[in-house]
């Protein structure tokens, strides 16, 4: 067996026209950039008309397994088929299918600076809700006048003591 893998070494050897040299594989230019860039050089690629109308589904049928070349990868034919989608529809494509590092929502941060913008979400701030206090609630055992044992509940809501007795309504006041 070692014998058969040294044979075979040798004839390799004497079959390759120069030393063999060894080398890590180049690391591939992503698929991403390379068609924005030759997109961005070349004018927008044309689109059907349903494509406008339905551009999920123009995106879906371009980059079908079934339909886009083997050697294409899967994000160079998003990459390719978002870049014509944006040229052709500009600011009404939808969020989902913007090409990626796109700003999103972009508006003028101040009235006075027409230079500074906001991209993003804007900021929202949240009313505040209710009040919410822990009610905490014991249950302790008294004497009645009749000598008999009975269970009260003391309850507190917030530290301070709550005495609720019967049906309570209350109109026009919080809860």
């Amino acid at each position: 067996m070692l014998t058969a893998a040294v044979l075979s070494a040798l004839m390799m050897q004497q079959a390759a026209p120069g030393p063999v040299v060894w080398a890590p594989p180049a690391e591939p230019a992503p698929a991403v950039a390379a068609v924005a860039a030759v997109a961005a050089v070349a004018a927008a690629p044309p689109i059907p008309d349903w494509a406008r109308a339905d551009p999920f589904g123009y995106e879906r049928s371009e980059c079908s397994p079934l339909i886009r070349a083997a050697t294409e990868p899967m994000e160079a034919c998003q990459s390719r088929v978002r870049f014509a989608l944006a040229a052709n529809l500009g600011n009404a494509l939808p969020a989902g299918l913007r090409p990626a590092g796109s700003p999103d929502n972009c508006r003028q941060e101040a009235t006075g600076d027409r230079y500074a913008m906001q991209c993003g979400a804007p900021t929202r701030s949240v009313p505040a809700g209710p009040d919410l206090q822990d009610r905490n609630c014991t249950t302790r055992p008294s004497v009645t006048g009749q000598g008999a044992v009975a269970f009260r509940e003391e309850c507190t809501l917030g530290g301070r003591e709550v005495r609720e007795e019967g049906l309570k309504i209350n109109l026009g006041r919080r809860d």
